[in-house]
C-alpha cells in the first residue's frame, strides 16, 4: 500500500488489530479495488465499526465483501479470522447461507432491517461443525440513494440460550415431580387466586375442571361457603400461612353431582416476590379421608366393645349369681365353687379379646391372664414361647384349660408344697412336615403323683375344649415326678378358626 493509498486509508485509522489488519490488506487487488475509490458512506461505516466495543460487521457490495472489528474477530474464532476479512459473506458463511442468505436479500433489495433473536447458526469451532446460537440484526448502509451494503450487528447467545434450555429443563422435571407427588399441589395468582398450577393429585381430589386461568371460586364454587376462599384472601392480605388437619370439605362429585365428604391436611403458604409483594399462594396437601374415617371406626368399635364387654361382664355376674342360688345347700360346695371360677377366667379371655379391640389374642397374653388370679405361684411359674397369636375360640378354650391346670397344681401338683414348680412353654417344631405347635404345662418337685381313679370334670375340660379348638391332640402324662399335658397340633391351624380346620 503506498503512500497515497495509506492517506485515503485514514479512516482505518486506530480500531486496534483490525484497523491495523485493515490498513495492511492489498485493497487494489481485491474487488473492490484501491481505498481512495471506495464511497464515503463505506468509508464512515468502517470508521464506525472499527471503533466500536460491540460485535459488528460490514456486507459490502454485490460480492457482501466482509469487514468487522476486533470484537467481532474474538467471537468468530481463528476458523474464520482473519480470512474472513475481504472474502465473500457468502462463501464465508457457506454453512449457514440458507439463513443468512435470504435475510441479506431482503436488506439489500431495500425491503428495510431485520432483527433475529436467538437463532440457531451453527459454527465450526475446533475443527468441527458446533450448535450456536445468535441474536442479530441486518441494516442497510446507503450509497447514493439505494443499499450498498449490510450492517451486521450480533452477539452470540449459546451460553445463555443453553443455560435457558437447562432452566428449562429443570423447570419440566420440577412439575413433573409436582405433578407425580403423593400430595395435591395447586399454584395460584393474584387477589382472585387464578389457578397457575395443578397436579395429578389435587385433579384427582378436586374433579377434572377447567382449572389454568380461572379463579377459585369459579372452579370450585362449593367451598366459597365454606370458609376456604375467605382463608385464601387472609394468607394473600397478611402474608401468614394458614395450616388445617383433619379439615372437613364438601366437594361436588362431578358437574350436578352431590356434596361428598373428605378430610385433608392442608397448607396455604403465601409465595413472596423479592421486592416484598405478595403474587400468589402455594397450596400443598393430603387426603387424609381415608385415615380419618378409619379412625373414627376404630373409636366406633372401641366404643361398642366396651358396651359388650359391659354386657358380656354382667352376664356372667347374672348366671354366677344364679348358680350360687340354685347350688346353696347342696353339697359339693367345691364343685359349685370351681364352676364359679371357671365363669371368671371365661370374662378374663374375653377382656383379653376385647381390650385389643379384635378377634384374636397372642398366647402370653392368655397365660398371664389365666395365671393371674394365681399370683401367689408367679415366683414358682416359669412361662416362654414365640409370639403366636390365637383365635377367639382358641383363647378362651386355652385360658379354661390353663385355669383347671393351675388349680389342680395348687391343690394337688406342684405348687401345693413349698418348692415345687411349674414350667409353661411352647414353640414350632420346624423339623416336622407339616410343621407341627407344641404347648407344655409340665410340674416338678411337688408331690409324687399317680394318675387319678376317676376322670373328672376339670380333666374332661382340658381334654375336649383343647382337641376341639385347636384340632390336635392332648396328652396327660402322671409320672411321679411331676405331671405335665402335652398339645400337639398342626401349625396351620394356630390362629384359624374351627370352620376353616374342619370344613364341609
Amino acid at each position: 500500500m503506498g503512500p497515497d493509498t495509506e492517506r485515503h486509508a485514514s479512516f482505518m485509522d486506530g480500531g486496534g488489530a483490525m484497523g491495523a489488519l485493515m490498513r495492511a490488506y492489498d485493497w487494489e487487488i481485491s474487488v473492490l479495488g484501491p481505498t481512495q475509490v471506495w464511497p464515503q458512506s463505506l468509508r464512515g461505516m468502517i470508521r464506525a465499526v472499527l471503533n466500536n466495543s460491540h460485535p459488528m460487521s460490514i456486507f459490502w457490495g454485490p460480492e457482501l465483501i466482509q469487514f468487522y472489528n476486533d470484537a467481532y474477530a474474538a467471537m468468530i474464532g481463528p476458523e474464520h479470522h482473519p480470512s474472513s476479512l475481504g472474502a465473500p459473506a457468502a462463501a464465508v458463511w457457506a454453512d449457514v447461507w440458507h439463513v443468512l442468505g435470504p435475510q441479506i436479500d431482503f436488506v439489500m433489495a431495500g425491503k428495510g432491517s431485520t432483527w433475529h433473536e436467538d437463532q440457531l447458526l451453527p459454527l465450526t469451532r475446533d475443527g468441527k461443525l458446533q450448535d450456536a446460537w445468535w441474536t442479530y440484526s441486518f441494516a442497510p448502509i446507503d450509497l447514493e440513494g439505494e443499499v450498498g451494503g449490510v450492517l451486521v450487528v450480533c452477539v452470540e447467545m449459546t451460553l445463555r440460550h443453553l443455560a435457558n434450555e437447562s432452566l428449562k429443563s429443570k423447570i419440566l422435571r420440577l412439575a413433573q415431580l409436582f405433578d407425580n407427588a403423593p400430595g395435591f399441589v395447586a399454584i395460584l395468582r393474584g387477589p382472585d387466586h387464578i389457578y397457575e398450577f395443578t397436579n395429578a393429585a389435587y385433579r384427582s381430589l378436586v374433579g377434572e375442571r377447567d382449572y389454568i386461568g380461572n379463579p377459585v371460586r369459579t372452579v370450585v364454587p362449593e367451598v366459597v361457603g365454606q370458609g376456604f376462599v375467605s382463608i385464601l384472601d387472609g394468607v394473600f392480605r397478611t402474608g401468614i400461612a394458614h395450616v388445617g388437619q383433619r379439615t372437613s370439605l364438601f366437594l361436588q362429585s362431578g358437574s350436578g353431582g352431590p356434596l361428598v365428604e373428605t378430610f385433608v391436611d392442608f397448607v396455604y403458604e403465601p409465595t413472596i416476590e423479592p421486592d416484598g409483594q405478595i403474587s400468589g399462594i402455594f397450596v400443598q396437601g393430603n387426603d387424609v379421608t381415608a385415615q380419618v374415617r378409619t379412625e373414627r371406626a376404630e373409636i366406633h368399635l372401641r366404643n361398642m366393645n366396651n358396651e359388650l364387654k359391659h354386657l358380656i361382664k354382667n352376664t356372667l355376674a347374672i348366671v354366677t349369681g344364679i348358680a350360687r342360688q340354685t347350688f346353696r345347700g347342696l353339697p359339693h360346695s367345691d364343685e359349685v365353687t370351681a364352676f364359679t371360677d371357671r365363669l371368671v377366667i371365661f370374662g378374663k379371655a374375653h377382656d383379653i379379646l376385647s381390650d385389643g379391640v379384635g378377634t384374636s389374642a397372642t398366647i402370653n397374653e392368655v397365660v398371664q391372664a389365666a395365671l393371674e388370679p394365681h399370683h401367689n405361684s408367679h415366683d414358682r411359674v416359669s412361662v416362654g414361647g414365640p409370639p403366636l397369636t390365637l383365635t377367639s375360640r382358641q383363647t378362651l378354650a386355652l385360658a379354661l384349660a390353663l385355669h383347671e391346670l393351675a388349680t389342680n397344681a395348687i391343690k394337688y401338683g406342684a405348687l401345693s408344697n413349698a418348692v415345687g414348680k411349674v414350667a409353661v412353654s411352647w414353640f414350632e417344631d420346624t423339623g416336622q412336615v407339616p410343621k407341627t405347635f407344641h404347648f407344655r404345662w409340665q410340674e416338678y418337685d411337688g408331690p409324687s403323683v399317680s394318675k387319678p381313679v376317676r376322670t373328672g370334670v376339670g380333666t374332661l375340660l382340658i381334654e375336649r375344649i383343647l382337641t376341639a379348638d385347636f384340632g390336635g391332640e392332648v396328652a396327660l402324662d402322671y409320672a411321679p415326678r411331676g405331671f405335665a399335658c402335652d398339645l400337639t397340633a398342626p401349625m396351620a391351624n394356630i390362629g384359624i378358626e374351627e370352620s376353616a380346620m374342619f370344613p364341609a
